[in-house]
């Protein structure tokens, strides 16, 4: 009876001993649940960056379209048939992105453009004003075409006379498929959402896709109001579903009256973000239930010593893993007792976590499509190459290179057999490189090789030798023969040419639309911007 009344005292110590625990879970829980909507709204702002980032490089690509067609648009107000001509050629290239071009008149009189030419007045477009009355490249606003009939945005840019006034505006209208595929591209969290939007709040892209929400405002106006009114923050909104959204925003361009035409919204629900918290919570009380069990059991049985070792290795493995570390392991042998299978558990549990992360960082990296890496990885890449570039007075060479007449392929064959094109170039070019260099997927057919302590010289060698490899491919898909495809490459070398990355990657891109022109299947070599 003595020894029964003493393991009941020994019993109650244990079940005291586990109170603070139980109490500190709960604290540690409120903390993990604030720690969590930091790390949140830090992720938030990382990927709505990211999103305008891409969404950037499309309002930067129509800039620099209408920039490198300057010399010529002023010419072709001498020849409406001519002009049509050349808009239509100029299209016809980008049908991916654009859905119609053209040139307006100072008095807003379509003169020409890349359709069947209609009389239509674009004066009262926010586009067309802003182009007109700034003399800058312009962004307008969510519209429909009246001579398409088609939604988009469009981008206006000034054609001067030689006094300096404005003469013309030359239009290119965006088609919204080409900002859905940018925003699908961009990684967001479980149950995120990422809309694009214009200077009133219209939705012109989501991911996930659902075409009834694009050419609608944003649902809350307090929403719309908020974000309007500030660059770049985060908030929370509730949603007409009544769930609370944690929502971070950025604007992605800036018009010349000071107003931001595109805008960014990332959201992800707030149960979301504290799943696992309320996992961990769970969890560790679990745990701490668990481990009194077992210190009664060591208590009762006199094993206190085998099973405090085993008990402290899980808290420390479990320690480090809410730390962060998915390499902890528990470091116990593994054996029939309860304790082992429990440390056995947690180990294939830590183990399966590191190995989803480590495929979720290979994915947030690479292209699905052809295996190399994408956009996002070349810019980290190329910016750690400089720097160490600068560090050591070493060249980086960059050759971006776009397949000539792809879209020939989608249109004569399919785009099952566009995409068997892609994956062999880049397996192509993925057996070009050495391993100090990469290959990415740069968009559509463009492709991107970095070569660290390449000159122009060597970068030349490695275009020409890419060139004619591709040259050489005998493409075919299903059994059906896909003709000859051919490369135009673009050169830039770092510092001879830029020393930054956009500028560097202008450099190679004003080489390759140069290749382009030459009559394609050639490298051409860049030169330095000017100041």
């Amino acid at each position: 009876m003595t020894d029964l009344k003493a393991r009941a005292r020994i019993f109650v110590l244990v079940i005291l001993a586990a109170l603070p625990a139980l109490l500190l879970t709960v604290y540690s829980a409120i903390e993990r649940r604030a720690s969590a909507e930091a790390q949140a709204r830090e992720e938030l702002r990382r990927l709505v960056k990211l999103a305008a980032m891409q969404q950037w490089q499309v309002v930067e690509g129509a800039r620099q379209m209408m920039v490198a067609s300057s010399q010529i648009l002023s010419t072709l107000m001498e020849d409406r048939k001519r002009c049509g001509q050349y808009f239509a050629n100029l299209l016809a290239q980008n049908r991916e992105i654009y859905n119609s071009m053209g040139l307006f008149l100072a008095n807003g009189e379509l003169f020409c453009n890349a359709a069947t030419f209609q009389r239509v007045n674009s004066g009262d477009r926010l586009y067309f004003r802003l182009a007109k009355e700034t003399g800058k490249f312009s962004v307008g606003e969510y519209q429909i075409g009246r001579v398409t009939g088609k939604s988009g945005i469009n981008f206006g840019f000034p054609i001067k006379d030689s006094d300096g006034k404005v003469s013309a505006v030359a239009f290119a209208g965006l088609d919204l498929e080409s900002l859905g595929r940018m925003a699908q591209a961009t990684p967001l969290p479980p149950d995120g959402i990422l809309s694009v939007i214009d200077v009133k709040g219209t939705i012109l892209a989501r991911k996930p896709e659902m075409k009834g929400h694009i050419g609608e405002k944003l649902w809350n106006a307090k929403v719309i109001e908020a974000v309007l009114t500030s660059m770049e923050g985060e908030l929370e909104a509730k949603g007409t579903d009544g769930v609370d959204w944690l929502l971070a925003h950025e604007v992605v361009a800036k018009n010349p009256d000071g107003a931001f035409p595109l805008r960014v919204l990332v959201t992800v629900p707030l149960n979301r973000v504290f799943a696992d918290a309320n996992k961990a919570l769970v969890r560790d009380l679990l745990g701490i239930i668990i481990a009194t069990l077992f210190l009664l059991v060591g208590a009762w049985y006199g094993a206190e010593w085998f099973m405090l070792r085993k008990v402290r290795a899980l808290l420390r493995a479990a320690n480090q893993m809410r730390a962060g570390d998915l390499k902890a392991r528990t470091g116990i042998r593994y054996g029939g007792e309860e304790l082992s299978q429990l440390a056995r558990a947690f180990d294939d549990m830590a183990g399966a976590l590191q190995e989803r992360e480590q495929k979720l960082h290979e994915q947030a990296i690479s292209d699905p499509l052809t295996g190399l890496y994408n956009r996002r990885y070349l810019s980290e890449f190329l910016q750690r190459e400089l720097v160490r570039a600068r560090r050591s007075a070493t060249p980086v060479a960059v050759v971006l290179l776009d397949l000539d007449r792809f879209k020939r392929v989608n249109d004569s064959f399919g785009h099952e057999a566009g995409d068997q094109v892609l994956t062999v170039v880049g397996a192509l070019l993925k057996s070009k490189v050495r391993g100090s260099d990469i290959a990415c997927r740069y968009g559509g057919e463009e492709f991107v090789l970095v070569l660290p302590q390449a000159g122009v010289d060597a970068a030349n060698r490695r275009a020409e030798d890419a060139r004619l490899a591709i040259a050489d491919l005998d493409l075919n898909h299903a059994g059906r023969p896909l003709g000859k495809m051919t490369a135009s490459l673009g050169i830039a070398v770092f510092p001879d040419h830029a020393e930054d990355i956009d500028s560097l990657l202008r450099a190679a891109d004003v080489a390759l639309y140069a290749a382009k022109g030459a009559g394609r299947n050639r490298v051409i070599i860049g030169s330095a911007e000017k100041g």
